[in-house]
């Protein structure tokens, strides 16, 4: 690591005179390179406020399938209790 910065810190500086042509390409599509970027952050945020959505529905359909089980389960209640008073009130009637 302690050889590697040295000979980085170098490099760089020996290119900078030949990037002169790169910098002046870069100015010329600073316009252009702005609406990309705006593009690819307002892409970026979309895509994260997606992720959050698809969380949340997850998360939503977990609790409603929670709610479908519980109430699956007190009508089965509801049910086997009707079923044993019925039963409770045909054996005292005869």
């Amino acid at each position: 690591m302690a050889s590697i910065v040295p000979r980085h810190v170098a490099a760089t500086l020996l290119a900078i005179p030949h990037a002169q042509h790169v910098v002046a390409a870069a100015a010329a599509k600073s316009a252009t390179g702005t609406a990309g970027l705006a593009l690819l952050v307002v892409l970026v945020v979309g895509g994260i406020l997606l992720a959050a959505a698809i969380s949340a529905a997850r998360g939503l359909a977990a609790v409603l399938a929670e709610l479908a089980r519980f109430a699956a389960m007190m009508m089965s209640a509801v049910v086997l209790t009707t079923v044993v008073i019925l039963m409770v009130l045909a054996l005292v009637i005869h």
